[in-house]
């Protein structure tokens, strides 16, 4: 059988989603939960690689197993054995053949930048703080550009897998609440630090050092070098996935 799990965790404690054999993972630690409640081990699938100190407010992850679980009793017996940066919100059966990674239709991504001048120490493990007085309407501007299925190469760091680079992002806005600002950007996928790197840039456009009707030319470029920084982990949270639908009440029908 194949189950959903729909998870949220803060990622400060973690190097990433994905197990690794020396640290400890958010994959890891449900995987390990997992195998003292079904007395087996389990490979669960994610639907994001998200990195070490990135959050997740609403995660989806598959697996199987043989045996029929009780969902209420899985989502408690989960929670009290997971730390309390991870939480199971829920648990359902799902189609055999669903997997959180390949059936992803878009993610929703949030960076928050803390601009207040010392800095929000609530803030200080889920914001960059950047303490600059930015031009919140020029990088409102910027983010515009973003919006449309585009090669982002130039916004994407070394080290990934990706084969290709072409994505398409459905919303890319910023909302301004005092001294916080809240990017929020969706698209059917992402490259390696996309999300982080155009953070970055909308910040070099806030204090002036790049135009916001450069960001055109600079998609086009493919240039890396033409993007702004890589914006610091923290302040990124998987905010919202959606994936195609995976219930088993929906394919009865």
């Amino acid at each position: 059988m194949n189950y959903a799990l729909r998870l949220m965790y803060e990622g400060t404690r973690y190097a990433g989603w994905q197990r690794q054999q020396n640290a400890a993972t958010v994959q890891g630690e449900l995987e390990q939960a997992l195998a003292v409640i079904t007395r087996s081990p389990l490979s669960v699938t994610g639907i994001s690689r998200t990195d070490a100190g990135v959050h997740a407010n609403d995660y989806i992850a598959n697996f199987h197993i043989d045996t029929p679980l009780d969902m209420y009793r899985l989502c408690r017996g989960l929670n009290a054995l997971l730390p309390k940066d991870i939480r199971v919100i829920s648990a359902e059966p799902c189609r055999e053949d669903f997997s959180a990674r390949f059936d992803a239709i878009s993610k929703t991504y949030l960076y928050q930048i803390d601009t207040s001048l010392y800095g929000d120490v609530f803030y200080r493990n889920f914001a960059w703080h950047v303490p600059h007085q930015l031009n919140t309407e020029a990088m409102q501007k910027a983010a515009g550009h973003f919006i449309g299925s585009h090669d982002f190469s130039a916004f994407m760091s070394q080290g990934g897998t990706a084969k290709t680079f072409v994505r398409e992002i459905y919303e890319s806005r910023l909302e301004v609440r005092d001294h916080m600002l809240s990017y929020y950007v969706t698209g059917n996928g992402f490259l390696y630090n996309m999300v982080r790197i155009i953070t970055g840039t909308l910040v070099a456009v806030g204090k002036g050092k790049i135009q916001p009707d450069e960001i055109p030319a600079i998609i086009a470029s493919c240039d890396r070098t033409r993007a702004g920084m890589t914006a610091p982990p923290q302040g990124l949270t998987l905010y919202k996935a959606n994936c195609n639908d995976y219930s088993i009440t929906a394919e009865r029908a």
